[in-house]
């Protein structure tokens, strides 16, 4: 089977991104996928992108999700990709869920960008009045985004002219301390290094032998989303709510979630998951009129141990590199993983083995 510079396992954000940067420096890489590309978490999710909040921001995942926000600014001048700025209305519902927002509101207004105030609910039901009356403050923050994860993945690949072989990876075929191929089960692929992106499909031990490090371990987090038909006019604010969500985006639905589910590699949309959405819209919008969900999804994200992504060289192989781990955040980080990536691979010395 004819072989690659680069065997790149999964075709999602991740998987697309390191193909496209690897590109940019002339490096011929091969998608393994043994779906489809964004047939799984980077396809059903909801894309918001907010680098200022999530698992380690403000702290170390801070200046990735920065450097990648910027990243999906210039591809969406480049690509057609759903790209759109879109507000943060951030609600509490009393004063001790309102008790971070202070806190929140200088930290925005201390990055270049961004700026946000803080609303009474009045104020917040002035900007949306579906909104609850029981709405006691909110958070409002500019300089948000949101992207179409499913398009956004479908033009890395296609403008990086990688192949995408559709099959499942089993494992590596190593000689030393390297990497010589990929096995997959239509055969083998030479390569000359490999990128683990299978998200949560990816298992430290089995495909790197590090079984000593705890923080490359990656787990499925089941999230569901609701697809919802509405009349009235569109909802203008990405509102969120105990780290629930809702919006009307650019197919005129209004998309909401979502939950947060350890079901193993369930990924089948569940009436629970269901009913836990629309509890969740009617508090939060319950004059939302004629509310009818026309399509509910459900995906598996890749969670690490310590809710940071897992991105860097493998221990234990001098050309495998691992990029996991983005978790409900793997859309955003997604260009800034794959550029980190293609930079490590570019580095090192070149030369089939």
């Amino acid at each position: 089977m004819s072989g690659a510079e680069v065997v790149i396992v999964g075709g999602g954000i991740v998987g697309c991104a390191t193909a496209y940067y690897l590109s940019r420096k002339h490096v011929r890489a091969l998608i393994v996928e043994r779906d489809a590309l964004a047939a799984h978490a980077s396809g059903f999710a909801y894309g918001g992108l907010n680098p200022l909040a999530g698992a380690g921001i403000p702290g170390p995942m801070f200046p990735l999700a920065q450097k990648s926000f910027e990243l999906h600014e210039r591809l969406a001048e480049e690509f057609e990709v759903g790209f759109r700025k879109r507000p943060v209305l951030h609600l509490a519902f009393s004063e001790t869920e309102a008790a971070t927002f202070d806190d929140d509101i200088r930290w925005a207004n201390a990055q270049r960008g961004f700026r946000a105030e803080r609303l009474t609910g009045a104020q917040a039901r002035r900007l949306e009045p579906r909104l609850a009356e029981d709405v006691a403050a909110a958070s409002l923050l500019h300089g948000t985004a949101e992207v179409d994860p499913a398009a956004l993945c479908q033009a890395l690949a296609l403008a990086s002219a990688a192949e995408v072989r559709i099959a499942a990876a089993l494992g590596l075929e190593r000689r030393g301390d390297r990497v010589i191929g990929v096995r997959t089960d239509d055969g083998a692929i030479p390569c000359d290094a490999v990128v683990l992106a299978q998200g949560p499909w990816f298992d430290a031990p089995s495909w790197t032998d590090e079984t000593d490090d705890p923080a490359a371990a990656v787990t499925p987090l089941k999230g569901e989303i609701l697809r919802l038909a509405t009349s009235g006019a569109p909802i203008a604010y990405s509102i969120g709510w105990r780290g629930n969500y809702m919006t009307t985006k650019a197919d005129g639905l209004v998309w909401a979630g979502t939950t947060e589910q350890r079901t193993g590699f369930d990924a089948t949309p569940s009436a629970a998951g269901r009913e836990a959405i629309l509890r969740h819209v009617e508090r939060v919008m319950p004059r939302l009129e004629a509310v009818k969900v026309v399509r509910q999804t459900a995906c598996l994200r890749p969670m690490s141990a310590n809710g940071m992504v897992v991105l860097g060289r493998a221990a234990n192989a001098t050309n495998v590199y691992v990029a996991n781990g983005g978790g409900r955040k793997g859309v955003l980080y997604g260009p800034a993983m794959g550029s980190a990536v293609a930079d490590l691979v570019t580095a090192r010395p070149k030369g089939r083995v």
